[in-house]
């Protein structure tokens, strides 16, 4: 089916992940009547395609979802305004980066709750997760995520469960979670490369640790952190994957071979280059989202998909997440968006310029944005700026995980840097330079 990408650029050709069942399609019907009936943002969607209410009670559902444009942009910010107001009892609001605009918010009514808290579970069992476990969810503050992760393991019912929050001081750290021995670790790979080296003399010592699995979550984890945990430490490593927006979308199973995208609770596309291939941007329609029903949203991953039978038996694709297409990073599982520093650098001034982010790493986390030497007079409004635009900078920065440091160069560096990365990332993996 030729369509246009979800950015507008160019032609593509998309895919439909897993076979949609007739199961699967009257949910997705029901979905479509929803999203028809009560939101405005998309009863004009719908009006604009020429789909009409006719249209949705009698056509495949499939193909009418397919005739829709890519949910991105402004509509999709419009979509979180009006679910607030748009029935069910909610309970919660999850926020994120909004990277080019303002953040990002997903509504929770007391049955999405219920529903994630038991998809979750079912996730963490297909990592073989069970009653015996002591599960340490590992992150920098009591967020969101880690609470509805404790939820599930509790449902799932592990012997404990509980959120951790690391300090900026590695060694009091890795002491403290080797006092509570936990046999699995819930975390976000730029916390565990921060400590990795003090779970590994932990792990060396006399009667060692009982740790054998690691769930990590929210970026990606590098070869050689797996590594490490996987040929030397005997630990086996799962990828997680879900978004704010969309909650969670599949794990990695125990043959290690991909992560499964479980379309019974989504329906997934991958818009791919019509040319061939397999690997393209990812379109999320939520079939058990209440508060936040999302039609054909552009996440802004980048997956490659695997061929075949996966070898664990579950009929679920596989993906491989190759990265983002938004011009963002991600600091100890905080995104960061590269248009919000490059807005506070130059907001109120005539014109725009040239800017780099570079992350790298020492005893904490650091971020240097590199700025043409004619804004140094202005380090102070910059600096304020950017840790207003980027609450979450601010609350990293402040509690000693993140040092904030602006550069500023001669025109010529960036002259000679025609094709310089809007972020530039040298933390590597295992510690990076932390120890």
């Amino acid at each position: 089916m030729r369509q246009i990408h979800p950015n507008g650029a160019e032609p593509v050709a998309i895919r439909v992940l897993g076979e949609v069942g007739e199961e699967t399609r009257e949910d997705l019907r029901v979905v479509l009547r929803r999203a028809y009936a009560t939101f405005s943002v998309y009863e004009e969607l719908f009006r604009e395609t020429g789909i009409s209410w006719d249209d949705i009670l009698t056509h495949d559902p499939l193909s009418i979802l397919r005739r829709l444009p890519p949910l991105t942009g402004r509509r999709s910010y419009d979509l979180a305004d009006e679910c607030i107001s748009a029935g069910g009892q909610i309970v919660d609001m999850e926020t994120s980066s909004g990277t080019t605009g303002p953040r990002k918010r997903r509504v929770i009514t007391r049955r999405d709750e219920a529903s994630e808290v038991s998809f979750l579970a079912d996730l963490f069992r297909v990592c073989g997760i069970g009653a015996s476990d002591s599960v340490a969810c590992v992150d920098t503050g009591p967020l969101t995520l880690m609470v509805s992760f404790t939820k599930a393991l509790d449902h799932l019912g592990v012997e404990e469960a509980y959120a951790y929050c690391v300090s900026p001081n590695v060694d009091s750290t890795v002491e403290g979670l080797a006092r509570l021995d936990p046999s699995v670790f819930v975390t976000i790979p730029s916390v565990l490369d921060r400590y990795i080296q003090g779970f590994r003399r932990q792990l060396g010592r006399a009667g060692g640790s009982r740790l054998s699995k690691v769930v990590y979550v929210g970026e990606p984890l590098s070869g050689l952190t797996r590594s490490v945990l996987e040929d030397e430490l005997g630990v086996q490593v799962f990828a997680y994957y879900g978004a704010s927006e969309t909650s969670a979308l599949g794990i990695e199973c125990q043959a290690h071979d991909g992560i499964h995208l479980f379309t019974d609770r989504n329906v997934i596309e991958v818009a791919l280059p019509e040319a061939g291939g397999n690997e393209g941007e990812i379109l999320v329609t939520t079939l058990r989202q209440e508060g936040l029903p999302l039609l054909r949203y552009a996440l802004k991953d980048v997956v490659e998909v695997k061929e075949g039978a996966c070898p664990c038996g579950l009929r679920y694709p596989r993906v491989d997440v190759r990265g983002r297409t938004d011009g963002t990073a991600s600091v100890l599982g905080s995104k960061i968006a590269y248009s919000s520093i490059h807005e506070a650098a130059y907001h109120d001034l005539e014109a725009s310029g040239p800017l780099e982010v570079i992350l790298s790493r020492n005893s904490r986390e650091v971020m240097t944005v590199v700025l043409p030497d004619k804004l140094a007079p202005q380090e102070h409004r910059i600096r304020a700026a950017v840790l207003r635009l980027e609450p979450d900078l601010a609350y990293l920065s402040g509690s000693g995980f993140l040092a904030l440091k602006l550069t500023f160069v001669n025109g010529s560096y960036f002259d000679s840097r025609r094709k310089a990365r809007q972020i530039v990332d040298r933390r590597g993996g295992v510690g990076g330079t932390s120890f």
